[in-house]
């Protein structure tokens, strides 16, 4: 049966149902069923089968797994697999929706010979809307289900990666952190290097600058030297006073040995005194090299220092008491037998004690120990061997042993040797030497402070960057005092009083002039004044190291120009020989004599 005129336009269009008009004339495509015959049987609907397809599907859907926060390789692949399953099902319904289209092709052409046209019509069109309707919505519906589990895949990767994300921040943070604290080190660094570099570069800048000063502070000592080296120049005994000191330390090291076992006294070491070991001698004066032998009390024996008068110091006739020693029960240690409590038969071979060799009466005698001494050293120079060969000239004296040394080259050295007591454990010493012309009992040992003296300048020495700077002043003092009556005692008091008042860096060779000019006035006011105070009696400038008495340290200061006060005479001699002393300076400076 043909259909005419406006069926074709109502077909839809060929690709939407699969079919088409030609000439009034309905073809159908190849593949879909013939239409059957009149009074056959009508075709099964596909509806209901598609629609189950349909439901099936979308409860699948339903089904998908929704993902966690983390995603894992298996997880991916399976979404991969299901994209593409997904993908297929859409393409088996939208060819659903054309095979069922082309059934609806042959429904409509069956329907048409049996049904008025209009009513076909309408009635096709409702069913194709409302099946159309609903697979649109399915589809929709689809789509939906889709974007929903697309954006729940997006947001479950997103979390996944999330805590990566946040760890990276963390480390991106830090990162920054350190490489801003970094970069403030390096500020710093440089600041400090830089700041470091400058501060060397002063430092060297004031090492240089102090070398130079240095430098020429030398220059400048050396020429001030050099002018005083001009004006009087420096003759030093020091090498004779070591060569003296070493042979009579051998001497006396021979007599520790040999007195051990006796009841004699012990000398000690020889202490250096005087003019010659403080080295300003006067160059036209033989030097004479005074030794101070300190002697100890043999074994048994104790000596009691009786200082003579209270309260007048130094003490002149001071003497020395020795005493016997009760040494009951230290027999076997001390190698001997007590004299005190030992009867006299008993004593046997007990040499006798030194009450009855050295002493008179009770108190020892400067005279014998004198000459005792003098015996000892004459037996051992004979026994000695010293390196050169010394001649040995003892000569005779009341209260000390004189020594005359004469060596190959006919070098002559005369040497005072004076004997001593210590005073308790300080540096004044009871001395045999003879203070006074006249008949002094051999019993006296004056109090003497040479050998505080000697370690005055000593310490001035260890204090000063010159050793002896001060021996060129003292030598010009003593030689312009030659023949006046200013002793070369009082000239030394002078000096050490100045050495204590004025610095020591104002003592170097530029005020060399100022320093002796110093000294001879400063003996001027002393003589107008008639007073000029012992260095060591009351006098609160000594230095702590020198070791006092504690009744010099208490006492009034001694004047040494008491005799000016007596005699007024005495005084205008004084001043006279000052001035004598000035007009020997000026003579001296300018024309060297």
């Amino acid at each position: 049966m043909e259909t005419q005129g406006s069926w074709g336009g109502l077909t839809g269009g060929a690709e939407g149902w699969g079919w088409g008009v030609c000439d009034g004339t309905v073809h159908h495509n190849a593949g879909l069923a013939s239409r059957p015959a009149a009074g056959s049987a009508a075709p099964l609907w596909p509806g209901p089968a598609i629609m189950a397809l349909a439901f099936f599907f979308t409860l699948l859907a339903q089904r998908v797994v929704f993902l966690g926060d983390e995603l894992d390789a298996e997880t991916l692949e399976r979404m991969r697999e299901r994209a593409v399953f997904l993908q297929e099902q859409m393409t088996l319904q939208w060819q659903h929706v054309e095979n069922v289209g082309q059934s609806w092709m042959g429904i409509r052409a069956f329907l048409s010979s049996v049904l008025p046209y209009w009513k076909v019509y309408s009635l096709l069109e409702r069913m194709r809307e409302v099946f159309l309707r609903e697979q649109k919505e399915k589809l929709l519906q689809l789509e939906e289900r889709n974007l929903e589990k697309s954006r729940v895949d997006i947001q479950a990767l997103l979390f996944s990666v999330l805590p990566y994300w946040k760890v990276c921040s963390v480390l991106c943070i830090l990162f920054l952190l350190l490489w801003f604290m970094w970069k403030i080190y390096k500020k710093f660094q440089r600041t400090e290097d830089i700041s470091d570099e400058e501060s060397s570069i002063s430092e060297e800048k004031q090492q240089e600058k102090q070398q130079e000063q240095e430098e020429k502070q030398k220059e400048v000592e050396k020429e001030d030297l050099f002018f005083a080296d001009l004006l009087w120049p420096v003759e030093s005994h020091q090498s004779n006073c070591r060569l003296v000191h070493f042979l009579l330390s051998g001497v006396i090291d021979f007599f520790q040995y040999t007195l051990a076992d006796t009841f004699y006294p012990v000398p000690e070491r020889a202490i250096g005194v005087g003019s010659a070991y403080e080295d300003w001698s006067p160059p036209e004066n033989e030097p004479v090299y005074c030794l101070l032998v300190p002697l100890m009390a043999p074994r048994g024996h104790v000596f009691h220092l009786d200082l003579g008068t209270p309260g007048v110091l130094p003490s002149r006739n001071s003497r020395i008491r020795v005493d016997l020693e009760c040494t009951c029960g230290r027999e076997q240690q001390m190698r001997m037998k007590c004299f005190l409590h030992t009867a006299w038969r008993k004593l046997g071979n007990q040499r006798p004690s030194l009450l009855h060799e050295l002493c008179t009466g009770s108190y020892l005698d400067t005279e014998k120990t004198a000459r005792w001494f003098q015996a000892l050293i004459e037996d051992a120079w004979k026994r000695l061997r010293f390196p050169k060969p010394y001649r040995l000239n003892a000569q005779a004296r009341r209260r000390s042993c004189r020594l005359r040394l004469t060596d190959f080259d006919q070098t002559v050295y005369l040497v005072n040797i004076l004997f001593g007591v210590q005073q308790d454990n300080t540096d004044i010493y009871l001395n045999s030497q003879e203070i006074q012309v006249g008949s002094v009992p051999s019993t006296t040992w004056p109090q003497t402070c040479a050998v505080a003296e000697a370690k005055f300048f000593q310490h001035v020495a260890s204090h000063a960057e010159e050793s002896n700077f001060y021996v060129r002043h003292m030598q010009v003092a003593a030689y312009i005092r030659a023949g006046l009556h200013f002793s070369p005692y009082e000239l030394k008091t002078v000096l050490m009083h100045l050495l204590t008042a004025i610095p020591l860096e104002s003592w170097k060779g530029r005020y060399f002039l100022l320093r002796v000019d110093d000294i001879v006035r400063y003996l001027r006011c002393c003589v107008e004044e008639k007073r000029l105070n012992h260095f060591f009696i009351g006098n609160e400038d000594v230095p702590a190291e020198i070791i006092l008495p504690q009744e010099f340290r208490a006492s009034q200061p001694l004047n040494l120009f008491q005799h000016l006060v007596q005699d007024p005479g005495r005084q205008e001699q004084a001043l006279q020989e000052v001035e004598e002393l000035q007009d020997r300076l000026a003579s001296l400076l300018i024309y060297g004599k």
